[in-house]
């Protein structure tokens, strides 16, 4: 029986990228039903990171790229550090017209594989072409009040139950994990582990 699980994500975070390519993959096989829900690593008003930031660049160049060729995954590291608010408000619209997977494809394409700056108004209209929704309409949503407020609900229940950043695996009985490795931890019968733990 296919496990409930809550997944947290952020369209610019490079791990999100990365694990989302495990939860899809447990989604395809049944082994779990996935609520998809956006999560803003840095909402306003935390700073944005610097492109060429010297942290940025040592986490890529020890960790990301590492993860990424273990896992088969081409990345790149962006030209751009845009808050996703926008973006991640379009997601809503998606998920309620059933085209999550292919927007979310569309927008990581854009960000991790072609360097783009997602949160313009001209790649929102692209990705929503690309996953088949209205470009207007994806448009409004990513500046429609009641997604931002509805972005903030979700951020609020996030933190609630544990969730301190993304990606963030969480099950039904609450159990939570930050980073890589959650759905293949939760399938083998592992323990998850929230962020901070040893």
């Amino acid at each position: 029986m296919a496990r409930p699980v809550r997944f947290y994500f952020d369209l610019v975070c490079p791990y999100s990228y990365l694990e989302s390519h495990a939860v899809e993959a447990a989604e395809d096989s049944r082994a779990i039903v996935v609520d998809w829900l956006p999560l803003e690593l840095r909402p306003t008003p935390r700073p944005l990171l610097e492109p060429r930031d010297d942290h940025l660049r040592t986490d890529w160049t020890r960790n990301v790229y590492r993860r990424a060729v273990e896992l088969g995954v081409e990345i790149h590291l962006p030209r751009h550090q845009p808050r996703s608010t926008l973006p991640l408000a379009t997601c809503l619209l998606a998920k309620e017209l059933g085209r999550l997977r292919e927007l979310r494809h569309a927008f990581f394409e854009a960000f991790f594989g072609q360097g783009e700056d997602i949160a313009t108004d001209g790649e929102i209209r692209r990705a929503a072409e690309r996953a088949d929704i209205d470009a207007d309409e994806a448009l409004q949503a990513a500046y429609s009040p009641a997604r931002l407020a509805r972005l903030a609900q979700i951020r609020h229940a996030a933190a609630a139950a544990g969730v301190r950043g993304v990606p963030s695996l969480v099950t039904r009985d609450g159990a939570c994990h930050w980073g890589l490795g959650g759905v293949e931890r939760l399938l083998s019968g592992r323990p998850l582990v929230p962020r901070g733990a040893a």
